[in-house]
């Protein structure tokens, strides 16, 4: 059970004055405090386990160093898509625990509810998950080194279009993100020619599917394009899908990050041919990507396999081991954001960078298959690389 701080932080002149004694409170220089937010209960734990494995992953590499200074992460769980919550947690860390960054949020709504806090005190936050374009928009100290809507949907819509598809249906969840990603399908599916015939919306939390997969089936479309949030929803709605008989009916299934290799299992053989669009595989063929699976498999059991939300820990820690090496441990928002405006390494997802401009991030997207892998296994194997995606919306809205 973690505690909070009594009083609302309150946006204004009080707001200011907190933010100010923040930012001239003294920092030890050999301990950076790193607040991690994520989901540790409910539903979507899995995000808690995946984050604070990638970062056990570059702490077990550093030592939890960078040059003389020390690493401390504290955790605080998010407890479902909660701003408010978030917006508390945020405020307790940078302004009672003095974190000099923070990292992690699962959620749209739950990062977003952090950025007053961020701002007003010029705390970088590099977000791992969210995908909604236009949330680096709220804030000059916020970084995404996860991916957006827009960023595997327009290769995704490319591939789908070379395929044959001219007609299909869109299924999203129905909130912000997935409002974000209906209309990255739809507008980079039109504009290749093809055209969305229905737009299904599906509430948070559905678990009986049948009256949507009975609109696709009457559609008499043969190209589904879905978003749901990982987890149970996109599970059980791929396993219905299936079961149902669509994909034997030969209605092609494209997604994003819905059939990850943990919920395959729960899916089934009927996951096989699903083609998804993302940043990241398990199954990548370059060397760090294989010098992290090792590493990870070695730390968690040889039947351990990273993860999207892993992978984006580790690097996102990778980030603010930079903005710790630029500002030599100081507590200097500003100085942290600049250094990382352009900066580029070599991840496991292969080479990236961050746009000076945007902070979004610059990476390959992959087209992926899910297919038997190791020892029969399901996994989500590279087919066709499409190289140094730039964020999309954001060159559609410039600000």
């Amino acid at each position: 059970m973690y505690s909070f701080i009594g009083k609302r932080f309150k946006v204004g002149a009080a707001a200011c004055a907190v933010a100010g004694s923040l930012l001239a409170a003294p920092v030890l220089a050999d301990e950076i405090k790193v607040g991690l937010l994520s989901q540790y209960s409910g539903t979507y734990s899995w995000w808690g386990q995946e984050y604070d494995r990638g970062v056990e992953m570059f702490m077990a590499e550093t030592g939890g160093k960078v040059g003389n200074h020390t690493i401390t992460v504290v955790k605080r769980d998010e407890g479902g898509a909660n701003p408010q919550r978030a917006r508390q947690l945020a405020q307790e860390l940078i302004v009672r625990d003095k974190v000099q960054y923070l990292t992690g949020g699962v959620f749209t709504p739950t990062v977003m509810g952090t950025s007053d806090i961020v701002d007003q005190t010029k705390t970088p936050y590099v977000f791992v998950n969210g995908a909604t374009s236009s949330m680096t928009n709220k804030t000059p100290y916020f970084a995404r080194v996860g991916y957006t809507s827009w960023t595997y949907a327009v290769p995704l819509m490319k591939w789908a279009y070379e395929q044959g598809a001219r007609e299909a249906v869109t299924v999203i969840a129905d909130y912000a993100p997935g409002t974000d990603i209906a209309q990255a399908f739809d507008t980079s599916f039109t504009e290749l020619g093809g055209k969305v015939t229905d737009l299904i919306k599906v509430p948070l939390g559905t678990t009986d599917f049948s009256t949507y997969l009975q609109r696709i089936s009457d559609s008499g479309t043969k190209h589904v394009f879905m978003f749901m949030p990982v987890g149970p929803m996109s599970a059980s709605f791929i396993k219905a899908f299936q079961d149902r008989g669509l994909g034997k009916a030969g209605v092609q299934l494209y997604a994003g990050a819905e059939t990850q290799e943990s919920d395959l299992p729960a899916i089934g053989d009927s996951a096989q041919g699903i083609v998804t669009s993302l940043h990241y595989s398990p199954y990548l063929d370059n060397p760090e990507n294989k010098a992290f699976v090792e590493k990870y498999k070695a730390k968690f059991g040889p039947d351990a396999i990273p993860s999207l939300a892993s992978m984006g820990a580790y690097d996102a820690m990778q980030v603010i081991a930079h903005m710790i090496k630029a500002t030599d441990g100081k507590k200097d928002g500003d100085a942290a954001m600049a250094s990382i405006k352009g900066y580029s390494w070599k991840s496991p997802r292969g080479p990236v960078t961050i746009d000076p401009n945007t902070r979004e991030i610059t990476q390959n997207i992959y087209i992926r298959k899910v297919q038997k892998v190791d020892g029969g296994l399901l996994g989500n194997v590279p087919v066709h690389t499409y190289e140094a995606v730039a964020e999309p919306w954001h060159a559609r809205n410039p600000k």
